[in-house]
């Protein structure tokens, strides 16, 4: 670089692999949206998409969005909600930018999660949810995985710590367990850290 010359931000990444070759399809706006209004969503789109690979982008998410036009042309962009969830299928987002996730787990309820046993057991819904969970039955269904993926997680180190045989499949279980464990643990102790 020259000096002159400005790394590429993952918004314009985005805008260069998704959004410039949409609109060179001849997507656009209806008429009722301002040139203003439209750019904000098209910014929108792109920040919401800035942690996709560029692969993502360009082999999944260009194929698939190009098909998805709005209006009797179909030529209207498709709602910013479209961009998300197929998003989501290409290249979920990782929970630790999800919007709300840092400021649950770093709240209260993570402490509650925590203390009750059911700190990975509300990760991994977070994770297929993509939300906590809501709703006595949910609430239960977690509670109830939380104590008995803490009893199995309890059992097997046990089992490691007294030199005891442990199958493959405990073995993996409980390192996918300890995996999702250290995640959460991460976004507590962030939130702890940042009130020290």
């Amino acid at each position: 670089m020259d000096g002159t010359e400005q790394a590429e931000t993952k918004r314009d990444r985005v805008r260069r692999l998704l959004l410039t070759p949409m609109a060179q399809l001849g997507f656009r706006f209806p008429k009722g949206i301002s040139a203003e209004e439209g750019q904000r969503k098209l910014d929108r789109i792109a920040d919401d998409l800035a942690y996709m690979a560029e692969d993502r982008l360009r082999e999944r998410m260009l194929p698939t969005l190009r098909t998805k036009g709005q209006g009797s042309a179909r030529n209207f962009w498709p709602d910013h909600a479209t961009f998300i969830a197929y998003a989501q299928i290409a290249q979920p987002r990782p929970l630790s930018e999800m919007p709300g996730i840092a400021s649950w787990f770093g709240s209260v309820a993570g402490q509650q999660a925590l203390d009750g046993g059911r700190l990975v057991a509300e990760f991994r819904f977070w994770q297929e949810k993509n939300r906590p969970p809501q709703g006595e039955a949910e609430k239960r269904r977690v509670a109830a995985q939380g104590l008995e993926d803490e009893s199995r997680a309890m059992r097997i180190r046990e089992r490691l710590g007294h030199n005891l045989a442990v199958d493959a499949i405990d073995r993996g279980w409980l390192v996918e367990f300890n995996a999702c464990e250290a995640r959460a643990m991460a976004l507590v102790d962030a939130r702890r850290g940042a009130v020290a």
